[in-house]
């Protein structure tokens, strides 16, 4: 299993929990509000670790310039 959560200067907070394909979550929180979550079992279809997280800081930067 491996477990991050990253807390920025600016109140950005990036977690990420990860047990298998089967089963993770990364988020990106700014304050209380979540901005982007990818998570086991919804839309988003697993190719591997590398494109998991890829996918997800993309969507993170986007979510972030755009406030």
């Amino acid at each position: 299993m491996y477990q991050e959560r990253v807390v920025l200067a600016d109140g950005v907070v990036f977690e990420l929990a990860f047990r298998s394909a089967a089963d993770f979550r990364l988020a990106c929180l700014k304050g209380k509000r979540l901005l982007v979550e990818y998570r086991s079992g919804r839309a988003y279809a697993f190719k591997s670790v590398e494109k998991l997280r890829y996918d997800f800081e993309r969507d993170a930067e986007d979510a972030l310039r755009q406030g």
